[in-house]
């Protein structure tokens, strides 16, 4: 089990020229976790949060509104992390994040994190990691500063989803076409289009009021942005 955690630490971006010694020493440290679809694996504004590792699986990141609307950020893919930035910063996390899929994370402490981070070895990947980062958030902000339309309605099915078992679809209760209008800041007729099209795509069966869900992970990357039209 240890040498697969250490192969799969090897994978990580930020390890990528970590040491043989130091990818066993960060083994000893880790916790391993294993999620599963929408499960939580960080809360926004955890002052102990600390540096996270997806090993395998996907997550998505947001933030929730004051209406209380998730608000889709970005995804995580097997070989990336979060957290590395409030660390350094000394700061809380500062959006939550929950898993997409069956999902195992690698977590370290933050004293321990700190620890690694100032390793010769390992500061030029934390440097790339925050370019990444900033030119994640640049790339999602620019232009309108707002998820599109399909985004945004795709972002408020998905909040209705839960936890269900692998190989169902799921059954959502949606707000009417109006509501759902007023809270994705759009028309309905916009509305009506991205859900026609959500069924084209076959993400969606529209039935009525609710909605089956036919194809969760894939709802989910629309509402965190990276599926537009």
């Amino acid at each position: 089990m240890k040498e697969k955690t250490i192969q799969l630490l090897r994978e990580q971006s930020l390890l990528k020229t970590a040491t043989e010694e130091e990818l066993k020493q960060i083994a000893e440290w880790t916790r391993i976790s294993r999620v599963k679809s929408a499960e939580y694996v960080a809360f926004a504004g955890d002052a102990n949060s600390g540096l996270h590792m997806l090993l395998e699986g996907e997550l998505r990141s947001f933030v929730v509104s004051v209406d209380g609307r998730e608000i889709p950020i970005r995804t995580y893919s097997s070989g990336q992390a979060f957290g590395a930035a409030t660390i350094i910063q000394r700061v809380p996390l500062i959006f939550s994040v929950a898993a997409i899929g069956r999902s195992t994370i690698a977590t370290l402490s933050r004293t321990h994190a700190r620890t690694l981070f100032r390793s010769p070895t390992i500061v030029h990947s934390v440097n790339e990691l925050m370019a990444a980062e900033i030119l994640e958030w640049a790339r999602r902000f620019a232009g309108s500063g707002s998820p599109r339309a399909k985004t945004r309605i795709a972002a408020l099915i998905a909040s209705s989803l839960r936890e269900h078992v692998s190989g169902e679809w799921p059954v959502v209760e949606i707000p009417d076409q109006a509501t759902m209008a007023a809270l994705a800041q759009v028309s309905r007729e916009t509305v009506s289009r991205v859900l026609k099209s959500l069924e084209t795509d076959e993400v969606i069966v529209r039935m009525g009021r609710r909605l089956r869900i036919r194809n969760a992970a894939r709802l989910q990357r629309i509402a965190a942005g990276f599926e537009l039209d």
